[in-house]
C-alpha cells in the first residue's frame, strides 16, 4: 500500500506534472510561450483516441463483452446526473447563487475534466499500479446526462424567477424554445470532437481488438505520455492565465468547490470498490466523478444558459478543482481504494 506522501511526491515529481508548472511558471514569468490551437486541439485527439482505443480493445475480450461494461456506464451515467443536481440545489440554497449561474456550475461539477482524468493515468502509470483500461471510455456516460441536468435545472430555476417577476408572459415561448435547445446540447455533447474520437475509437477498438492493436498500432502506448506532456504543459498555461478570474468568485465557492469533488470522488471510490473494480480502476473513475470540465460545459452554457458568467465556472474549474486533484484529490482518492482493496 503506497503511502499518501509518497503518492503526491511521485504525482509532482512526474514529467506530466512538471510540464503543469512549466506552463504555470511562463504565464507568471510573461513568456511568450503558447500552444497554438490547432496543435491543442490535435493533441486532445490523440488522448482520446488513444483511451478510446485500448478500451475497446480490452472490452472486447472481456467475457461479457458490451454487456459487462453496461453496469458501469449505468452507474457513471447516474452519477453524472446526481452531482449536478446535488450541486445545484446546494448552489442555490447554501451559496444564493442565481439560477444560471448555479445551473452552468452544476454542469461543470458533474461533467468530466480531461485534464483531471490524464492526470490519474499517468500517476497510475508512474506508480504501476494497473487500472481496468474501459473506465477512461465512460467519460460520455459521465459527462452528457450532467451537462443535460444542469441546464435543465438552470432553465426549470430562470422559468421560475421569470413566472414570480411576470406570470402572464413568462411561460410565453420558454417551453418549446428551451426543448430546442436541450435536444441540441444532447448532440452537441455526443458530437464534441473529444467526445465523438472517444466513442469512435472505442468501437474501433472493439473492431481490431487487442493483438492486432498491440501489433499495429503501438504508438498509441509509445506516445500517450509524451503527447500528455504537451498537454498538460498547455493547461498550466491555461488554468495561470484563468487565475486573475477567481476575483469574481464568491470566496464561499472554493470550500463548495473543494466539498464537491473530494465527496464525489471518495462516493466513486466506494461505488466501484463495491462494483468490484480493482483500486487503480477505482482511482479513474473517481476522477470522472471528481473533476469540474472546462471543455465541454463552455460550449454548452454558451448556447443554453447565456446568462451565466463564464469566468465563474472557469475559474472555479481550472483555478480550484483542477489544482485541487492535481495536488490533494488523486492521492487522497488513491489511498481510500487501497484501503477498501485490504
Amino acid at each position: 500500500m503506497y503511502n499518501i506522501w509518497d503518492v503526491m511526491l511521485t504525482n509532482f515529481s512526474s514529467a506530466p506534472v512538471l510540464f503543469f508548472f512549466l506552463g504555470v511558471l511562463a504565464v507568471i514569468s510573461k513568456s511568450d510561450l503558447s500552444i497554438p490551437n490547432d496543435v491543442g486541439r490535435g493533441v486532445v485527439i490523440f488522448l482520446m483516441a488513444s483511451i478510446g482505443i485500448r478500451a475497446g480493445a480490452e472490452i472486447a475480450q472481456m467475457p461479457g463483452g458490451l454487456l459487462a461494461v453496461f453496469p458501469f456506464a449505468l452507474t457513471a451515467l447516474i452519477f453524472g446526473i446526481t452531482i449536478a443536481a446535488v450541486s445545484y440545489f446546494m448552489l442555490v440554497k447554501l451559496l444564493h447563487i442565481d439560477s444560471a449561474n448555479a445551473g452552468a456550475l452544476a454542469g461543470s461539477f458533474g461533467a468530466v475534466s480531461s485534464a483531471t482524468l490524464m492526470v490519474a493515468i499517468s500517476l497510475l502509470d508512474s506508480l504501476g499500479i494497473p487500472y481496468e483500461k474501459f473506465v477512461p471510455a465512460l467519460y460520455p456516460f459521465m459527462d452528457s446526462p450532467a451537462i443535460i441536468m444542469a441546464i435543465f435545472l438552470g432553465k426549470w430555476g430562470i422559468d421560475r424567477q421569470n413566472l414570480k417577476a411576470s406570470p402572464n408572459s413568462a411561460a410565453k415561448g420558454v417551453e418549446g424554445n428551451g426543448k430546442k435547445k436541450l435536444g441540441a446540447i444532447i448532440v452537441e455533447s455526443l458530437t464534441n470532437s473529444g467526445v465523438y474520437v472517444l466513442l469512435g475509437s472505442l468501437v474501433i477498438g472493439l473492431i481490431v481488438g487487442p493483438e492486432r492493436l498491440e501489433r499495429e498500432m503501438k504508438f498509441f502506448y509509445w506516445m500517450f505520455r509524451g503527447v500528455l506532456c504537451i498537454f498538460l504543459l498547455e493547461m498550466g498555461i491555461l488554468a495561470a492565465s484563468r487565475l486573475k478570474e477567481l476575483k469574481f468568485v464568491s470566496p464561499l465557492i472554493v470550500p463548495m468547490a473543494i466539498l464537491v469533488s473530494l465527496g464525489g470522488g471518495a462516493l466513486a471510490v466506494l461505488t466501484a470498490t463495491f462494483l468490484g473494480l480493482s483500486p487503480g480502476g477505482a482511482v479513474v473513475f473517481a476522477a470522472l466523478a471528481a473533476g469540474a470540465s472546462y471543455v465541454t460545459v463552455p460550449a454548452a452554457m454558451r448556447v443554453s444558459l447565456p446568462e451565466a458568467n463564464p469566468s465563474l465556472y472557469l475559474g472555479t474549474a481550472l483555478g480550484i478543482t483542477f489544482p485541487f486533484n492535481m495536488s490533494i484529490g488523486l492521492p487522497v482518492y488513491l489511498q481510500l481504494a487501497q484501503y477498501l482493496a485490504r
